[in-house]
């Protein structure tokens, strides 16, 4: 409710000898009028203009979480359309019906729980009284609460009466779900969606009770306060009348943390981190401390949901969104947020909700959470699967695995480009520029080819010629490589591995190999094949099975690009395909 006005309370019970019984904040601080309902903005101006240009329809449904303000408009439009003074958006608050309606005991605004009336007995009922006049004021209204509790029968019996009833009779409904109300009833009203309230105004609501009841609280704590109430105002203020009993003349976020049995922000922060550094075990002990604290694994699985939400969208970069977070605790969250993807913080979401969803009924809730907190640890940092075929399309062409929008631009084939424009017959060209190489290559040396510089680059040869031609040559190692002056580099094969000079020995294979040892060595380079004695014959030999894949210089590259772990490797006992 905004500061500047103060909400009107409920009228003085007549004093007696006893003492007048206590009446809570969520009941003495009622919206009384349009002016005080908070976070209903849309609502309000409806029903205000409605009223103003006389167009008040005969049924209304009010659709809502719990405590969002449903049964406080329905009692001040009531009012609005009784008032002596009405039909009015102002009504004056002080005459008999105003005062009786602000109670709920006005006897021409009967409120009836559709969940203990729900037969078609009570219907019918209301359907007799619907027909007689009201007794002093100008209209008879009907406001069933949680409408959607009514049978079927109960339904049907009041179709009729809801789409034509008398001129003197209102209906107002209201429910938390309108999926359960048949569409022949949502037909005959005017539907009105409430919004659930955001902290903030939660927050200043708050405030404006504490100022009354002369208490001083800290914002932190109300803010605490409205995030445990889910968007509901009579949850916060449940929770601050929880408060004000607990006595004091100051409400702290510690008193909030210990009497609500929730936990502490830098607690859950604490906790994040953890997730986001692997640390299994501190996640596990920051639910130990909170468990001695009195804080419910629910809770703590609330809260941490509620910051990786904001830890989401900072990841994304909508700073100006954010829920849980204060001001001091967002730059702790914007460090956290660069050293997890926004997968990750996705998935880890993902699981923890499910684990939320888990809990209802299990016996065991604090296993629950530890499992999926230890589970989110356990989150290495994911990235899409596109970006990931990027980088290996990039590797096997021999080129920088790069990623993001790098990969993406490197990847644009040089035909997709528009074309040029062809000078006509007639014209001149004009002198166009010289094309420039991507990779030139300078001029032969006249030095010889040289055996240690050919062993030298070899393994950056294997890296840098692609996964197909690179796993065949991891098969050369460098004692098997000689030179022929001037430029001839000899590859002599050992026995049983003829499958390579089978494979490698091919015209395109081996110009990619001579191209990426002239960019290597900075000189051509001739290639050729030495097979042993008993194998020159073309061989269909399969690769060693043997082999001790895990030390194959590919397969250690693949593992340092993608920061993998082996789980279980094997060769395959065919073999490999031909070409590069």
């Amino acid at each position: 409710m905004p500061p500047d006005k103060a909400p009107a309370t409920i009228p003085p019970e007549p004093e007696s000898s006893e003492r007048a019984a206590y009446t809570v904040v969520a009941r003495r601080y009622r919206p009384q009028r349009f002016e005080d309902v908070v976070g209903q903005d849309h609502v309000v101006q409806a029903l205000r203009n409605a009223i103003r240009l006389d167009r008040i329809a005969q049924a209304y449904l009010f659709c809502g979480t719990r405590g969002v303000g449903k049964t406080s408009m329905a009692r001040i439009f009531a009012k609005c359309l009784n008032c002596v003074h009405g039909p009015t958006v102002d009504p004056c608050q002080h005459c008999d019906i105003c005062e009786a309606i602000a109670v709920g005991q006005d006897v021409d605004v009967i409120e009836i729980d559709g969940a203990s009336n729900n037969g078609v007995d009570a219907v019918r009922e209301l359907r007799q009284n619907a027909s007689l006049r009201p007794s002093r004021a100008r209209f008879k209204i009907y406001y069933i609460d949680e409408v959607h509790m009514l049978s079927t029968g109960a339904f049907n019996a009041l179709l009729k009466t809801l789409e034509e009833p008398p001129e003197h009779v209102k209906f107002f409904f209201a429910t938390t779900e309108a999926a359960k109300i048949p569409i022949t009833v949502l037909s005959r009203c005017q539907r009105y969606d409430f919004a659930g309230i955001v902290p903030e105004q939660i927050v200043a609501s708050l405030l404006e009770i504490c100022r009354r009841e002369g208490v001083e609280a800290d914002p932190d704590a109300l803010r605490t306060v409205g995030r445990r109430a889910g968007g509901s105002m009579r949850d916060a203020q449940s929770l601050l009348e929880q408060l004000l009993a607990a006595g004091g003349e100051r409400l702290t976020v510690e008193l909030v943390h210990s009497l609500l049995g929730t936990a502490s922000d830098e607690r859950i922060l604490d906790l994040i981190e953890a997730l986001v550094d692997h640390n299994s075990a501190a996640a596990l002990a920051q639910v130990e401390q909170g468990a001695a604290t009195g804080v419910q694994p629910v809770d703590l699985l609330n809260g941490v949901i509620d910051y990786l939400r904001d830890l989401m969208v900072l990841a994304v970069g909508a700073e100006s969104m954010l829920l849980a977070a204060t001001p001091t605790q967002k730059p702790r969250l914007v460090a956290l947020a660069k050293r997890w993807s926004i997968d990750t913080i996705i998935a880890a979401l993902q699981i923890l909700d499910e684990a939320r969803r888990r809990l209802r009924g299990s016996p065991h809730g604090r296993t629950v959470v530890e499992v999926a907190l230890v589970r989110v640890a356990r989150l290495e940092n994911l990235a899409e699967l596109s970006e990931l075929t990027a980088r290996l399309s990039a590797l096997e062409r021999g080129e920088p695995a790069v990623s993001g929008a790098a990969v993406k631009k490197k990847l644009v084939p040089v035909e997709s480009a528009a074309p040029r424009e062809l000078p006509r017959a007639e014209e001149s060209p004009a002198p166009s520029p010289e094309p420039v190489a991507r990779e030139p290559v300078p001029p032969t040396p006249q030095r010889p080819l040289e055996l240690g510089a050919v062993q030298q680059v070899w393994q950056e040869l294997i890296k840098k010629i692609g996964l197909r031609i690179g796993a065949k040559l991891s098969q050369v190692r460098t004692s098997d490589l000689s030179v022929e002056p001037p430029d001839t580099l000899v590859i002599t094969l050992s026995p049983g591995y003829n499958w390579v000079a089978v494979e490698c020995d091919q015209p395109e294979p081996r110009a990619r190999i001579e191209e990426t040892l002239q960019r290597l060595l900075r000189r051509p380079v001739t290639l050729r094949f030495v097979r042993p004695a008993e194998d020159d014959q073309p061989s269909t030999e399969l690769a060693p099975t043997q082999q001790t894949t895990h030390e194959d210089p590919m397969i250690q590259d693949l593992v340092k690009l993608f920061d993998a772990r082996p789980v279980h490797i094997e060769m395959d006992d065919s073999p490999p395909a031909g070409g590069a």
